[in-house]
């Protein structure tokens, strides 16, 4: 039966946590229902939802009206959410990779990704694999032939930079590309996908 909803609910358990760099870790997330999720673009953004501030894990209903519920909720006790990246989905294995800057305890992202062992849940808003039609939630839609190619990106949006990188590399022939990455330390340089039309730089 198909879904007739583009985004649903999925829940989640943290499987392992590997920094990347000085400002960056990759989490992976696993759980039955990771099989069921899509992606259909590098950049695919999603809604992660963390604990609220007593500690308590996001427990939202997946119902169509879950936006509604969620902010009729009291803000001072609803879970934060915040949008972020599918770096990696496999709907084999049952996993998803999310990279998270690491920029301190001063937001509920970065101080749960800091803190977070393995086994603990987070619920996470994304696209579902048994709708059929156009999810959206992802800009890049790039020409089947690209003449030149212009990227430019902060750390946050550096894993939908590095996924395009990776989709145009796999091209038989990648456009000319210039892509300039803002970090905030040397050390926060990760290897990317290259080509000899690339043009990377790292501010």
């Amino acid at each position: 039966m198909n879904n007739s909803r583009p985004y649903r609910l999925f829940q989640t358990r943290l499987l392992r946590k590997v920094g990347l760099s000085p400002h960056m870790a990759r989490l992976t997330f696993s759980g039955a229902d990771v099989a069921r999720m899509r992606t259909d673009a590098p950049d695919q953004r999603i809604k992660l939802f963390f604990p609220d501030a007593a500690g308590r894990p996001a427990a939202l209903a997946d119902t169509p009206d879950w936006y509604a519920r969620y902010k009729a909720q009291d803000v001072r006790t609803r879970p934060p959410m915040r949008t972020y990246t599918i770096r990696a989905l496999r709907p084999e294995a049952a996993e998803l990779d999310i990279d998270f800057v690491l920029h301190g305890d001063g937001g509920p992202a970065s101080r749960w990704a800091i803190a977070a062992a393995p086994g603990e849940p987070l619920q996470i808003m994304a696209p579902a694999a048994d709708f059929t039609g156009e999810v959206g939630g992802f800009e890049w839609k790039p020409p089947a032939q690209p003449g030149h190619v212009l990227l430019i990106a902060d750390e946050t949006a550096l894993p939908a930079l590095a996924g395009i990188l990776e989709a145009l590399a796999a091209r038989p022939s990648p456009p000319p590309t210039q892509a300039f990455v803002e970090i905030p330390d040397h050390g926060d340089t990760l290897p990317l996908a290259r080509w000899p039309g690339l043009a990377l730089e790292w501010l």
